[in-house]
């Protein structure tokens, strides 16, 4: 260039990536529409039939497509349906946000088939010790796969860079772990790693088609958020978005495992809610009910009242910020959300622009315990095959 800067050249896509790409449509367009045919294929997607026809055995000799047997003629000849080969692959998922940890054998259709979960221990596992009970139920899952393993999926509490370096996880004692290459080197099986909460955000917003913008809140040993803006989900510049744990709520709060004071984790975590009610988070049941019957029911509402106004606090400066229409609230404590959300509702109304608020939809996730598995497996979905299946 006259100026003489060097004019920036993006790469050109190459054949293979075309053909990636043609494959991941087909397969997506199988998945969504339940079964069908070749012709259907070429016509949705505007490929030739050849194209298709090549794809297509492509995808059969691989495992990830199956064919049904004939259809319905509309005239001539009758067409050959496909159909997603479900148990064509096996993804192996992990949820370490929870404890004990948590992992499945999950299918293409998402499907969970095989559920494992850690031994439990008097401590809760940090640092070596954590690391070796993730590598521990891997092994285990890998020894019960019934398929080809696709990948392996892992939803970690913590700031998670784009390789799967666990940058931080305060309540793991993990800095700096390059968890995603030693899994890589020790399996030899692609691996995707990612921050629980942004996982579980993807999952609820594929269950929203209509939402453009979504916050998730994972309340669990920690606090955590996933944020989707625009369809999109929002990592950062130094991939730390949604740790809103770790804002200051409180100048006069108890340390926090980040090294600072009065962080939201210690107010509205649920190990917080329990030792605010006197019972101990190893020993415990996580559930308001099972609380309420051992200390009675107006202190577990307390609890769970102030808990509720803190995570209203700080997700009106996020709601107001963003313009997020839609907060989704996943506790590990069960049969706390309606009280949480309240507060939350609440927060809202009295500190962002009243018509604002009443926009905003909150509500508790319907898909429970199995959230930050499901996650992790479309994570292997979108990082292998391109695409998540439904």
């Amino acid at each position: 260039m006259a100026d003489g800067t060097q004019e920036r050249r993006h790469p050109k896509a190459t054949r293979h990536d075309s053909r990636r790409s043609n494959l991941g449509t087909t397969l997506e367009l199988v998945s969504s529409q339940g079964a069908t045919s070749r012709a259907e294929i070429a016509r949705q997607t505007g490929l030739s039939r050849a194209a298709v026809s090549s794809l297509v055995g492509e995808l059969i000799e691989s495992g990830l497509l199956r064919e049904l047997g004939q259809g319905t003629s509309a005239g001539g000849k009758p067409p050959t349906l496909l159909a997603l080969n479900e148990r064509g692959r096996d993804i192996v998922a992990l949820d370490l946000g929870r404890r004990p940890f948590r992992g499945a054998l999950v299918d293409l259709s998402g499907r969970i088939h095989e559920r494992i979960e850690a031994d439990a221990e008097p401590i809760a596992p940090v640092g070596d010790r954590a690391h070796q009970v993730a590598i521990e139920l891997i092994e285990s899952l890998i020894a019960k796969a019934t398929a080809p393993v696709l990948g392996i999926g892992v939803g970690t509490p913590g700031v998670i860079d784009p390789d799967g370096t666990v940058l931080e996880a305060a309540n793991l004692d993990w800095h700096g772990l390059d968890l995603g290459s030693e899994l890589r080197r020790r399996f030899d099986i692609p691996v995707s790693i990612a921050n629980d909460a942004a996982m579980a955000a993807l999952v609820e917003y594929r269950r929203r088609p209509t939402d453009r913008n979504l916050i998730l809140v994972k309340l669990g040993r920690g606090v955590g958020a996933g944020v989707v803006i625009d369809g999109t989900l929002h990592r950062g510049e130094h991939s730390a978005a949604g740790e809103i744990g770790h804002v200051r709520v409180r100048d006069d709060g108890e340390a926090c495992r980040c090294g600072n004071s009065g962080c939201l984790e210690t107010v509205a975590s649920v190990p917080a809610i329990l030792r605010r009610l006197g019972a101990d988070p190893e020993l415990q049941p996580w559930d308001a009910l099972a609380l309420a019957g051992l200390v009675g029911d107006e202190p577990v509402r307390r609890a769970l009242a102030e808990a509720g106004r803190h995570l209203g606090m700080v997700l009106a400066n996020v709601v107001a910020l963003l313009d997020i229409g839609h907060v989704v609230l996943a506790p590990d404590l069960r049969n706390a959300s309606d009280i949480l959300i309240d507060e939350i509702r609440t927060e809202l109304a009295s500190r962002i622009l009243p018509a604002t608020a009443d926009l905003v939809e909150i509500e508790a996730t319907q898909l429970g315990g199995d959230l930050v598995l499901a996650g992790a497996a479309s994570g292997v979905l979108v990082d292998r095959l391109g695409v998540v299946l439904r």
